[in-house]
C-alpha cells in the first residue's frame, strides 16, 4: 500500500521475484490477488493487475485495474493541477486521455458532429448515493455518451476524457465507455490475431 503516496494504491515491490516464481509457466498477463479486506489495487500496463479480495468493491476494482494493465487505459478522475502528470504540449499515450494536441488519433471518430469541446456534463445521480434502479440506469447510460469532458489523468484542467463517467473514473458504473471498450477490443485482437 501507499505506492505513489496514495494509501489505496497497491503494488508489488517484488516484480523480479514475481516473474521468477512464474518462470516455466506461459503467461502474458498477471492478476495478483491480495488476501486482505482493506480497499486497494493497482494496474501497470503490460505488467500486472493487483487487487484485494476481501473488500466489498473487489469486483469493480479488479475490472478497473485490468483496464490499466491490459488495455493501457488511464485514470479518468481529476485531483487538481498542483502536480501535473500530463503537459499541455504533449498528447498522452493512453487511448482514453487527450490534451487535444493530437485528438484525431484518439476518439475524434466517435464524437458526434456538433459536440461541444469541452463537452458539458449533464446532471446525473450522485454515484455515492444510488438508491433506485432508474438512478443506476441513468448513470450507466451516461457511459455511452462520447464527448470530450475536461478533467482526467488526475488533472482538473487541460486533460480530457471520452465520457462523463466510465469504469476508469468510478466503480459504480457497470461498463467501460465506447472509447475504453474499443481500446480493450484492439489489444485483445492484437493478442488473438497475431
Amino acid at each position: 500500500y501507499d505506492t505513489f503516496y496514495t494509501d489505496r494504491y497497491l503494488t508489488t515491490q517484488n516484480v523480479r521475484r514475481m516473474h521468477d516464481l512464474l518462470g516455466g509457466i506461459p503467461y502474458e498477463h498477471i492478476i495478483i490477488l491480495a488476501n486482505t479486506d482493506y480497499y486497494g489495487g493497482g494496474g501497470i500496463y503490460n505488467s500486472y493487475t493487483l487487487t484485494t479480495t476481501g473488500h466489498p468493491k473487489f469486483a469493480p476494482v479488479v475490472v478497473h485495474e485490468f483496464g490499466h494493465s491490459f488495455g493501457g487505459l488511464g485514470d479518468e478522475y481529476p485531483y487538481g493541477n498542483d502536480d501535473p502528470m500530463y503537459f499541455p504540449d504533449t498528447e498522452p499515450w493512453e487511448p482514453n486521455l487527450t490534451t487535444l494536441v493530437d485528438f484525431k488519433s484518439k476518439w475524434a471518430d466517435l464524437v458526434t458532429e456538433g459536440t461541444e469541446v469541452p463537452t458539458p456534463s449533464v446532471a446525473l445521480p450522485d454515484y455515492r448515493k444510488l438508491r433506485t434502479a432508474e438512478e443506476r440506469r441513468r448513470l450507466n447510460d451516461a457511459t455511452q455518451r462520447v464527448g470530450v469532458f475536461e478533467g482526467g489523468g488526475y488533472q482538473t484542467h487541460g486533460v480530457y476524457r471520452p465520457a462523463q463517467v466510465c469504469r476508469m473514473k468510478i466503480n459504480e458504473v457497470e461498463h467501460f465507455c465506447p472509447v475504453c471498450s474499443r481500446a480493450i477490443v484492439r489489444i485483445t485482437d492484437f493478442y488473438t490475431s497475431h
